[in-house]
């Protein structure tokens, strides 16, 4: 009885004392993921405003999160604990003197020449040190926990640390973003920071200063016995993360590429993924694989169905239904690598893999897929192993609660892995596109010149953007710049001789450029090099434009602040990503510089059709606020 209420007595101070680890973990957790959202809004609108902008920066995320599972893999290996401390406590500090993270305006890029390198660096430079330490926070507050309570329930830390990440990203499109600016983001961000350094700087005094026990070595030695790590476990551990982290980036390309690119669309998968990892780690008994993998067999078939609903709630359909595949995979990978984690002796060796395979994911989707394949063939692709993953998992659990399986049908899920992405990527490539004549693809997406009937037409993604006649009507304007379409209109209303100035944010095809006569000046912006190439090269609206033509590179609103001197009597916004139009070119800062770079009696044209988003109320209400008129024009447009 005595020795009972000791034990009893302890707890509660036990609990005490495991709290600022428990802090550090939260805190240092939510600060990595409040910093992705942050950041990425703050370059958002000087690369285009495009997916990819999303996605690589989540490929720096990733690559430096491996780097600090790496850092704290060795120094937990190499050093001891009171190097560990010392060690970690400098690199704080010297982070601290990094803040604060938001970029400075010199890191606008000039060009659109190498657009992923140059905003990976200019991540490094500003995010580069105070993430690596924050991101190193989660292995090693385990690893030095571990040291106090030898067990492997330390991995709910990492639940609790999903939790916190989980916590910074819902509150940010509802609580940060509609409240703060981005440069008061970027203080407040910091500020918690130097709280976290403070929390991580009691957590290595409370480590440093405890000496390990007898039977703490004897302890480990037997784990490290009984516990090896063979090739086909670590795999798993690399394979499975790398498909949940592609699956990941995939659904939200896809998403943000026909809807709009806004942290919000970024938020929700993301959300979800880690909702994946704190069901797998922190209540292992909610993973019922049976269950998620007929969850997502149903998925995909919703996905497949809503190829025959109308286009109106197609995209909410389609959106919910990828989503959700998305989670319930997620679901899965993260469950069988629970499953398959080793004890605390492998801890941040385990880390390690894990964030490599996340790595992997990013890499390729960020740099492998753009640079080697002209289309999203990823999608399909990823798509399909986790179907494999999901339909192998289903018929080899052999009850609906459980997680024992039919361990021979386990096995093919190693050999779909392998098989099903050369498969699925050759299938993809050898289908037979006859009316295409090019395919491009780089950051900003992907651009098909395809001839239909001797007309030629831009699609940018999904979308049409643009069309050209064949002779001898090559020169009519067509498609939503027709002769009754509203840039027709207005340009027509001038009905003088007097040479005019006008400015095209977006460049698609040139179609614009067939309303240009002898003295006029036609500017186009566009951030694509790729559109640049293949209006001067596949179409003629450009060459046999009576106008002046100027093409300018670069993004449609950095470009124009920079004309500081120029003024235009119609500036047409037409920059479209796919069926998206960048959220940065629909602000009220945006419409505000409109305002300075038209004449006194100068206008602003807006392209507001879409398949799915109706833009015209916005585009009122931004009007409205300059002190605009406005008015809508509707078209039937003329092919």
């Amino acid at each position: 009885m005595v020795h009972s209420s000791r034990s009893d007595a302890f707890i509660p101070h036990a609990r005490l004392a495991t709290l600022p680890f428990a802090i550090a973990t939260f805190l240092g957790a939510f600060l990595v993921f409040q910093v992705q959202p942050i950041i990425s809004k703050c370059v958002l609108p000087w690369f285009g405003g495009t997916p990819s902008v999303w996605t690589t920066c989540m490929l720096f995320f990733q690559l430096v999160l491996f780097a600090g599972y790496l850092y704290a893999h060795l120094i937990r290996t190499f050093l001891t604990i009171s190097q560990q401390a010392y060690l970690h406590t400098s690199l704080l500090v010297v982070a601290c003197l990094t803040l604060p993270i938001e970029p400075s305006i010199d890191w606008k890029p000039d060009s659109a020449s190498s657009p992923v390198f140059q905003l990976l660096c200019l991540l490094a430079v500003h995010v580069g040190l105070p993430y690596f330490v924050l991101s190193s926070t989660g292995p090693l507050v385990q690893s030095w926990l571990s040291t106090q309570a030898p067990a492997n329930n330390v991995y709910r830390l990492y639940a609790l640390s999903n939790a916190g990440s989980l916590a910074a990203l819902l509150s940010y499109p509802f609580l940060f973003e509609p409240m703060l600016s981005v440069s008061s983001q970027s203080f407040l961000w910091s500020c918690l920071f130097i709280c976290f350094v403070v929390v991580q700087c009691i957590v290595v005094i409370k480590t440093s200063g405890r000496k390990r026990t007898a039977t703490e070595t004897t302890f480990e030695s037997t784990l490290e016995l009984t516990d090896s790590l063979c090739w086909n476990r670590v795999g798993s551990w690399i394979g499975l993360s790398a498909l949940a982290s592609t699956i990941l980036l995939t659904t939200t390309n896809h998403i943000s590429q026909d809807i709009a690119v806004i942290p919000f669309l970024w938020i929700v998968p993301l959300s979800l993924y880690l909702i994946s990892f704190i069901i797998a780690f922190d209540s292992p008994k909610l993973y019922h694989p049976k269950l998620y993998a007929a969850f997502a067999i149903g998925a995909l078939a919703v996905m497949h169905m809503s190829a025959k609903v109308p286009p109106a709630p197609r995209l909410i359909i389609d959106a919910v239904a990828s989503i959700a595949f998305m989670f319930v995979v997620c679901v899965l990978c993260h469950g069988e690598v629970a499953r398959l984690k080793p004890s605390v002796k492998h801890l941040t060796k385990f880390y390690v893999y894990l964030s490599a395979g996340g790595a992997l994911g990013g890499l390729f989707v960020a740099l492998f897929c753009p640079s080697i394949l002209n289309d999203h063939y990823e999608e399909p692709v990823v798509m399909t192993i986790g179907a494999s993953l999901a339909s192998v998992l289903f018929f080899a659990a052999r009850n609906w609660t459980g997680q024992i399986y039919n361990w021979r049908a386990v096995g093919l899920v190693r050999v779909a892995a392998v098989a099903l992405p050369l498969i699925s990527i050759g299938a993809a490539t050898q289908i037979s596109t006859p009316n295409r004549i090019k395919t491009e693809r780089n950051f900003f997406g992907v651009l098909r010149v395809e001839n239909h009937s001797g007309n030629r037409t831009l699609v940018h993604g999904t979308t049409i953007h643009g069309l050209q006649r064949k002779a001898p009507h090559q020169a009519q304007p067509t498609t939503y710049y027709g002769m009754h379409s509203g840039v027709a209109k207005l340009l027509t209303a001038k009905g003088d001789n007097k040479a005019i100035k006008v400015c095209g944010v977006g460049l698609g095809c040139g179609v614009l450029a067939t309303y240009g006569r002898n003295g006029d000046r036609f500017d186009f912006i566009e951030i694509n090099p790729a559109v640049v190439r293949v209006a001067t090269e596949h179409f003629s609206f450009l060459s046999e434009s009576a106008a002046q033509i100027q093409s300018h590179l670069g993004d449609g609103r950095s470009v124009l602040e920079g004309m500081q001197s120029q003024r235009f009597d119609l500036i047409v916004l037409d920059a479209f990503s796919s069926d998206s139009i960048p959220a940065h070119l629909l602000t009220v800062e945006a419409f505000q510089l409109y305002q300075k770079r038209i004449t006194e009696h100068g206008m602003l044209a807006v392209h507001v059709s879409n398949k799915h988003l109706d833009i015209a109320p916005l585009v009122h209400r931004l009007a409205g606020h300059c002190g605009w008129t406005s008015k809508l024009l509707v078209s039937s447009g003329s092919v």
